[in-house]
C-alpha cells in the first residue's frame, strides 16, 4: 500500500508516495527483533540510504540496530509495532527529507566540513541540517553516495577494499574521496540532478561514489569482523601513541560497537601492570567516554577485566579486589553495576569457576559497597534530603558512600587468605 511521503498532506493525488512500513517480529526473549522488510523500497522513495532511517529508529527507540546490506535486512532490536515505526519515520522525513520552505521531499543531502547541507530541487531553498540531531553525526561519518548504482558499486567496493588490503592499507582516505567528488568548486550547484550515472562510462565518478560506500559496507560485516577491525584500530592507536578518547569512541560508534568496545579497551590498553603502573588512572578519561551512564558497557568492561585477571592469574587474582576498587574510585564503573556483577557469576568471558574465584576475591569490596549503600538508604529515609546531581563529578550519594567507608575505616574486613583487609588501602 502506497502512502504520502508527507502524511500531513491529505491530497490523494499527491505525487510523492512511499510504501507503508512492513514490520516482521522475529525471535523471542532477549533475542527478539523487528525486521523492516521493505526498508530498501522506502529508502528509495525518500532518496536516502536505508541505513539512515534504520539508525533513526534505533536512536528514537533506544535500541540496537543491525544493517545487513548484502542480504537487504534492516533490523531494530526488540518488538516494535509497524504503526509506531511509521509515526517515528514521519519524524525522520520531517527532519531529514522535507524542505522547510516548500515541504517538498525533493531534497539532496551533502556532507561538507562536518556539516550536512541540503538543497531543494523544487524551490532551490538551501539549508543546513541541525547538527544537534542524534542521527546527524552518523550521516557526517557515513555521507550519502552520489547517483551510484548500489549493486554494481558494492561489487566495485569489494575490489577496491581487496586491493587496498594487498597494498597494506586498512580502509581508505575518506577526505580525498570526498574532495574528488566535489570537483574543487565550492559554489557549484551540487543539488541539481545529474541524471542516471552509468558506472561503466564514468570510472572517475564511480571511484568517488564507491569510496563513500565502503564506509557503510563496514556495517555489512559480521560483529566478529567489526570487533576485529576495532581491536586493530585500538592497537594501532596505542602503538603510535595517539590515544585520543574521542577518536576511539567515534570509530566504535561508526562500527556500531560502542558498548562492546569497552571490552576491547581492556585488551588493548591494560596488562599485568594495571595496578603497578596505575593504568586505570592513566586511561580513566578514555574509559569513561565509553562507560558513562551505560551499565551494559560497564558489564562488557568487567568481562574484559575478568579475562585480564585470569591471563595474569598469579599476580592479579590475589589483587582482584584492588582492581575492582579502582574501577569504582575512578568512576569508571558504578556501584550498581559492580553489585550486579558480584551477585551473578557468568561464564560469558571466563569459565564460571574462574568467575566465582574472582568475585570471591573481591568479596570485601563488594560487601563494603553493599553495606555502605544500605547505610545511605537508611539515612535518606530519615532526613529525606538526598539530592542527586547528575552533572557533578561526585553525587551526594557517592559522598555518603565515602562517609560510610570512613566510619568503617577502623573496622578491618578479613580477606579469604586470613589476613585483614583495609578497605581504605585498596
Amino acid at each position: 500500500m502506497a502512502i504520502n511521503v508527507n502524511r500531513g498532506v491529505l491530497d490523494p493525488f499527491y505525487r510523492y508516495k512511499m510504501p507503508k512500513i512492513m514490520a516482521k517480529v522475529e525471535g523471542k526473549g532477549n533475542g527478539i527483533k523487528t525486521v523492516i522488510a521493505n526498508m530498501s523500497d522506502i529508502a528509495k522513495a525518500l532518496e536516502r540510504p536505508p541505513s539512515y532511517p534504520t539508525k533513526y529508529f534505533g536512536f528514537e527507540l533506544g535500541a540496537q540496530t543491525n544493517i545487513d546490506l548484502k542480504n537487504d535486512r534492516y533490523i531494530v532490536n526488540g518488538e516494535h509495532d509497524a504503526n509506531k515505526l511509521q509515526d517515528i519515520l514521519d519524524g525522520f522525513i520531517r527532519k531529514f527529507v522535507l524542505c522547510p520552505s516548500c515541504e517538498n521531499p525533493e531534497t539532496a543531502l551533502r556532507v561538507k566540513k562536518n556539516q550536512i547541507n541540503s538543497k531543494c530541487k523544487a524551490c532551490g531553498h538551501a539549508f543546513v541540517i541541525d547538527p544537534k540531531l542524534r542521527l546527524a553525526s552518523f550521516i557526517v561519518k557515513n555521507p550519502p553516495t552520489i547517483d551510484v548504482v548500489y549493486e554494481k558499486a558494492a561489487k566495485a567496493a569489494d575490489k577496491v577494499a581487496a586491493t587496498e588490503d594487498e597494498n597494506g592499507h586498512n580502509g581508505f582516505d575518506a577526505e580525498s574521496v570526498h574532495n574528488s567528488s566535489e570537483g574543487g568548486d565550492e559554489d557549484d550547484d551540487w543539488a541539481e540532478p545529474t541524471g542516471q550515472l552509468v558506472i561503466d562510462q564514468e570510472e572517475k565518478h564511480m571511484a568517488a561514489g564507491v569510496g563513500k560506500l565502503i564506509i557503510s559496507k563496514d556495517l555489512e560485516k559480521s560483529t566478529e569482523e567489526r570487533l576485529d577491525m576495532l581491536h586493530q584500530y585500538f592497537t594501532k592507536a596505542k602503538t603510535e601513541g595517539k590515544v585520543d578518547g574521542k577518536d576511539l569512541l567515534n570509530e566504535a560508534e561508526r562500527l556500531d560497537l560502542k558498548q562492546k568496545a569497552s571490552l576491547l579497551l581492556v585488551e588493548a590498553f591494560l596488562d599485568g601492570k594495571i595496578l603497578e603502573a596505575d593504568q586505570l588512572k592513566t586511561m580513566r578519561n578514555v574509559f569513561v567516554r565509553f562507560t558513562n551512564e551505560d551499565q551494559k558497557a560497564q558489564r562488557y568492561l568487567l568481562g574484559g577485566i575478568e579475562q585480564l585477571i585470569m591471563n595474569h592469574e598469579s599476580t592479579l587474582l590475589p589483587k582482584a579486589a584492588h582492581v575492582i576498587k579502582r574501577l569504582y574510585d575512578y568512576d569508571i564503573v558504578e556501584e550498581e553495576a559492580l553489585l550486579a556483577w558480584g551477585e551473578k557469576p557468568s561464564s560469558k568471558y571466563v569459565s564460571k569457576t574462574n568467575a566465582k574465584k574472582i568475585i570471591a576475591n573481591c568479596d570485601a569490596v563488594l560487601k563494603w559497597l553493599k553495606e555502605a549503600d544500605e547505610d545511605s538508604d537508611e539515612e535518606s529515609e530519615e532526613d529525606d534530603e538526598i539530592a542527586f546531581q547528575g552533572d557533578s563529578k561526585k553525587s551526594e550519594m557517592k559522598e555518603k558512600l565515602e562517609e560510610a567507608a570512613r566510619r568503617a575505616a577502623a573496622t578491618k574486613v578479613e580477606g579469604d587468605d586470613g589476613e585483614e583487609l583495609d578497605i581504605d588501602d585498596i
